[in-house]
């Protein structure tokens, strides 16, 4: 059973040069490495054979697509299939020039993570010592929003107590008239990686992901079950030596499967046992959205804003 999406998201890198403290990359055991054009071509081609519901190809990860030297290929090359692409990125090295590259070659939009609104505030949650880059990010979105014409720029902020919390007010006023969409977060927990979200009692039996979540392929080929498993704990299979099918009819998806439609995760093992996703009140999850409905918005995935549950 393929879930039911049309996304497909590609981890293109494993490296960054940002080290924020809200994501768990000092946790991170999986090597440190870029998709080559060869194996991105392979998966893309394999998929687009197996597969034909997925129409959008998102570039999200644990690491900074942008960092990829041959992204833009690898976009060129998806839109031979006709993909819709998205791109999730810290904004460091989103020039003015390159996002007219990404605009050219027929990005639908880019989404950037911007969590503070002073240089104090910024480098403090993006765990940086470059005190010219809070400045240099914001200058090169102003002048991204003045020139940008069919790409749509996404801006994002997460909230930590005592460290960005207070210019949260200051940032939504700057931004949500220059750009396509603003949207305020607290952290999740990254299943273990972080402890931002209290694991609630009352838990839903599944958070859906299983049924319904974009098709995740990490920088080696592999499939993990979702985008919160950074490690790849909930591994599936490989896309470089099995069909989708198989993938997909394998005993580790199965029990993933078995456990989300009982809701009983005894002696399961799996990681979702004490997930935060699974969390019945989700009311505190997102603080502002410039855009879409907050308690709609929990429920749908951060990219194609398809429904997960």
């Amino acid at each position: 059973m393929i879930p039911r999406s049309n996304e497909i998201r590609i981890e293109v890198t494993t490296r960054c040069n940002y080290n924020c403290i809200i994501c768990p990359r000092d946790k991170l055991t999986r090597p440190l490495e870029t998709m080559s054009d060869d194996l991105f071509k392979k998966i893309l081609d394999k998929l687009k054979k197996e597969a034909p519901q997925y129409d959008i190809l998102s570039f999200p990860g644990m690491g900074e697509p942008l960092l990829d030297r041959n992204l833009e290929n690898k976009i060129e090359y998806a839109h031979k299939y006709g993909f819709k692409v998205l791109i999730l990125t810290n904004g460091s090295l989103l020039t003015p020039e390159r996002f007219s590259r990404f605009e050219e070659i027929g990005v639908d939009s880019i989404r950037v993570s911007m969590y503070g609104n002073t240089k104090e505030s910024y480098l403090s949650i993006h765990g940086i010592k470059d005190e010219s880059l809070f400045e240099k990010v914001k200058n090169n979105l102003v002048e991204i929003c003045q020139q940008k014409k069919t790409t749509k720029l996404i801006l994002t902020y997460n909230i930590v107590n005592d460290i960005n919390d207070g210019c949260l007010e200051s940032w939504i006023e700057f931004w949500k008239d220059r750009v396509d969409l603003l949207e305020v977060w607290r952290p999740h927990n990254w299943v273990t990686g972080r402890q931002y979200r209290k694991v609630q009692g009352k838990k839903l039996p599944t958070c859906g992901r299983p049924f319904n979540t974009p098709l995740q392929i990490q920088v080696d080929g592999t499939i993990n079950m979702c985008c919160f498993d950074f490690d790849g704990k909930l591994l599936l299979g490989d896309l470089k030596t099995q069909s989708l099918e198989e993938i997909f009819q394998s005993t580790a998806f199965m029990k993933i499967a078995e456990c989300h439609n009982s809701g009983d995760y005894s002696n399961s093992g799996l990681i979702c046992e004490h997930c935060d996703q699974r969390n019945a009140d989700k009311s505190d999850v997102m603080v502002y959205n410039s855009v879409y409905n907050i308690k709609e918005r929990v429920n749908q995935v951060s990219t194609t804003y398809n429904k997960v549950l």
